[in-house]
């Protein structure tokens, strides 16, 4: 088995496990609810966070066939990065002008918290075009993954700044 198979492997295997997790949270009186911080009797947030964890596991499962079907590296990193961009703003801007905290994995959130961890993860989003404008650019892979990495260092500030 090579490390190619190995990886669509547990992306399969963790996309598959997310939708799973997505589904058994559904049923009211769900334990996998009550792990996550949703009440029992709140249909409408255990729905949300089941979109969130079963359009991850989606995601993860496309990303696996996308390997599997041999899609170029560059193409999968493209589409990767720019869904990933998207969906954090848009899940941001939810969470920030929508007021929808069932979202967060944070239980019980106050409303300022959730604005403000909503503009972190916004912000989150907006810096994943610097990975992305490099696999564009068709920067070498020390770059990319330079970029990619400081954006994980200042996003994990951010949404610390943003949790105080």
């Amino acid at each position: 088995m090579t490390r190619v198979d190995i990886g669509a492997a547990l992306l399969v295997a963790l996309g598959g496990a997310l939708l799973l997790i997505a589904i058994a949270s559904l049923p009211t009186g769900s334990r996998l609810r009550r792990l996550y911080g949703v009440d029992d009797r709140d249909d409408a947030g255990a729905r949300s966070n089941a979109v969130v964890l079963g359009g991850t596991g989606a995601f993860l499962l496309a990303v696996a066939a996308a390997i599997a079907f041999e899609v170029p590296d560059r193409t999968i990193a493209v589409a990767v990065l720019g869904a990933t961009a998207a969906g954090a703003v848009a899940l941001g801007g939810l969470v920030r002008y929508r007021d929808r905290r069932e979202i967060l994995t944070t239980p019980n959130a106050d409303r300022e918290r959730a604005r403000r961890l909503g503009g972190a993860v916004m912000w989150v989003g907006a810096l994943l075009s610097v990975p992305l404008a490099a696999v564009l650019l068709e920067a070498g892979e020390l770059a990319i993954a330079a970029a990619a990495l400081s954006v994980a260092a200042v996003s994990t500030v951010l949404v610390a700044a943003a949790y105080r």
